[in-house]
């Protein structure tokens, strides 16, 4: 066999090499994207069972000009000692608002989905105000590390809002409020109510409207055959 030239067993270990660091560089980028999808991924699994608290000023259902303030858990696990504070602070429209004090300002526990809400007050109090809402809490009750959501809230979004008719629950709510108003004296006995009863008195003087009726008919139609009879014996000549 005849020996092969120099330069091709040098091409040989070149491409070898090449090959070798090629393999390396692309392992090396490999680990780096694997590394960096599972710290994306983990952080993503963390993101998303955590809890989140929000705060928002809404109308109450039963009434536009007035607000209560709602305190929702939106993320997908458990707060715990959840603090909120609004800058400026809200005021309570309560009459003993003085004794009651602001609501929902501590929170002990509010699960995945939960929310509390109260009446606050009239719009008139908290028209063209932007509140600075910062909220904390716990994600584990025995921990003292603690997470919060700082962000603006403009009441200026609800300025020129309007409602059509009231919700279906409140439409039926506000009814049966009317008929027991209107029924709770009959109940007590402070007002009467005329009441057209059937009895069987009714039913029997019926029955003998219906036989009369009946005996009459009976009369008229043996009447009109006496009357047929009477005519054609007339009306026949008699045999020669």
């Amino acid at each position: 066999m005849e020996q092969l030239p120099w330069w091709f067993n040098g091409a040989v270990a070149i491409s070898g090499a090449i090959g070798t660091l090629v393999t390396a560089v692309a392992t090396f980028f490999l680990w780096r994207v694997t590394k960096t999808l599972a710290a994306e991924t983990t952080r993503m699994a963390e993101a998303a069972g955590q809890p989140h608290v929000v705060a928002t000023l809404i109308p109450n259902r039963w009434s536009m000009r007035h607000f209560d303030l709602h305190v929702d858990n939106t993320g997908n696990a458990t707060a715990y000692d959840i603090r909120i504070a609004f800058d400026p602070p809200l005021e309570n429209g309560e009459a003993r608002s003085e004794e009651l004090g602001l609501p929902l300002q501590k929170i002990s526990v509010l699960k995945p989905g939960q929310g509390l809400h109260s009446y606050l007050s009239e719009y008139e109090k908290l028209k063209g105000k932007v509140y600075r809402v910062a909220i904390s809490w716990r994600r584990d009750p025995s921990s003292e590390k603690r997470q919060d959501n700082i962000y603006t809230l403009s009441m200026a979004d609800n300025d020129g809002l309007t409602r059509l008719g009231d919700e279906p629950l409140v439409q039926i709510a506000k009814h049966v409020k009317k008929l027991d108003e209107s029924w709770s004296p009959i109940a007590k006995g402070s007002k009467r109510t005329k009441v057209d009863v059937y009895s069987a008195i009714d039913r029997l003087r019926e029955r003998r409207e219906v036989n009369r009726q009946r005996r009459q008919w009976v009369q008229q139609q043996k009447s009109s055959q006496d009357g047929a009879a009477t005519q054609t014996s007339i009306d026949v000549p008699p045999e020669q």
